[in-house]
């Protein structure tokens, strides 16, 4: 049973001379902790048998504290929507404003769209209007819609064959106008405008 007390009255063993009961204040203003260190002598005795632990207290550094600090809301994920782009412009939908129509061979009696902007004329199945003529290039000519100037305008893309309107060839390129007959090859088609000069798109997509 302990009988010693220290200084305020806390009973301690005899073999201690600090009070583990009693922190001691740091030069920082802050209580210091109290940590158990065992007690190693050179040349162990019979009191140090008796006694293997002591009490040592060592100051530990005051942690500040932060009042009123303000906590910050973890990141939130959020969902861009990203609008598509039609037709390589960004933003603009491309509207049909004209048709070619075939007038002979196996397009006979068949429309095709053409939009706003480009429209690629060729043998290849990935362009706008797909010509299946073996006198027809890959990439053979543009037509091509301007709603700024309501202009029609058809390019040869450097053909073999060439391109003809009304059985014109163009040097290299024309305006189209209404009824004009275009052929590819041995493929022709009629061309009919949707817009002109007092009929057209206008940015909210109403037709004027």
């Amino acid at each position: 049973m302990a009988d010693k007390r220290c200084s305020n009255g806390h009973f301690i063993d005899e073999a201690w001379d600090i009070c583990p009961y009693c922190p001691v204040e740091s030069t920082t203003g802050a209580p210091d902790v109290p940590i158990v260190r065992p007690r190693v002598a050179a040349h162990p005795t019979a009191e140090a048998e008796a006694e293997p632990f002591r009490l040592v207290t060592t100051t530990m550094p005051a942690v500040p504290k932060r009042e009123n600090a303000p906590v910050q809301a973890p990141p939130m994920e959020r969902t861009v929507a990203v609008q598509k782009i039609e037709g390589g412009l960004a933003g603009a939908k491309r509207y049909v404003v004209a048709w070619l129509v075939g007038i002979n061979g196996a397009t006979r009696g068949e429309s095709y769209p053409v939009r706003i902007g480009r429209n690629v004329l060729g043998r290849d199945r990935k362009s706008d209007i797909c010509v299946n003529d073996d006198q027809a290039s890959s990439h053979h000519a543009d037509l091509v819609f301007r709603p700024e100037e309501r202009r029609f305008i058809l390019m040869d893309h450097n053909s073999t064959n060439g391109t003809y309107v009304n059985e014109v060839e163009i040097e290299p390129r024309r305006d189209l106008s209404g009824k004009d007959i275009i052929r590819i090859g041995s493929h022709r088609f009629l061309f009919m405008p949707l817009c002109h000069e007092g009929f057209y798109w206008d940015d909210e997509g109403v037709l004027k």
